[in-house]
């Protein structure tokens, strides 16, 4: 074995021999596929789970959306009703400054239209009391510096009317 070529083809033999006599590996395409669809699964999965989150909360924000409208519609009622209220009350009071005065029932048992409005024209013409002047306490009180609140209490007027009164009597002092 003088040779160094010979021991070069017996190493190359050696190494073809076993290559052959090792198993065949498959190639890993089915791992790989198998891989892919799993990812595919999932990825799909959780497209599916944000829809259905995406449709629950479209369906909570219409349902917002319409309990806002029931609400609203049910607030403009009320307004609507109030306003009404007001035009009424404010009706009232102004039936409630004309007054009419009551005749015996021996001396007209029967007046006529023309009768009542020919009684109430004089009245009308007077000049009508100040708001100054029917409630002087609370003026006085207000002058001196007291609050709204403490005002109601004292005269025992509702604040709001309270309130009010005051500002009947700015919109008088102004014309």
């Amino acid at each position: 074995m003088d040779q160094p070529w010979i021991y070069i083809v017996l190493l190359g033999a050696a190494a073809v021999v076993y290559a052959w006599l090792l198993p065949k590996r498959q190639p890993s395409r089915g791992t790989e596929e198998a891989v892919v669809q799993k990812v595919e699964a999932t990825l799909e999965q959780y497209m599916a789970d944000i829809e259905n989150d995406n449709d629950e909360l479209i369906e909570l924000v219409s349902g917002m959306k319409q309990e806002h409208a029931v609400k609203q519609a049910a607030l403009q009622e009320q307004v609507a009703e109030l306003r009404s209220r007001i035009v009424e009350l404010e009706r009232q009071a102004m039936l409630a400054a004309v007054s009419v005065p009551v005749l015996d029932s021996e001396e007209a048992p029967f007046v006529t239209m023309e009768e009542q409005t020919a009684l109430q024209e004089p009245q009308t013409e007077q000049e009508p009391e100040s708001i100054r002047d029917r409630y002087q306490e609370l003026f006085a009180m207000h002058e001196q510096g007291k609050s709204v609140d403490y005002i109601a209490k004292q005269s025992g007027i509702q604040r709001g009317e309270v309130q009010l009164i005051l500002q009947l009597a700015e919109r008088e002092d102004v014309t």
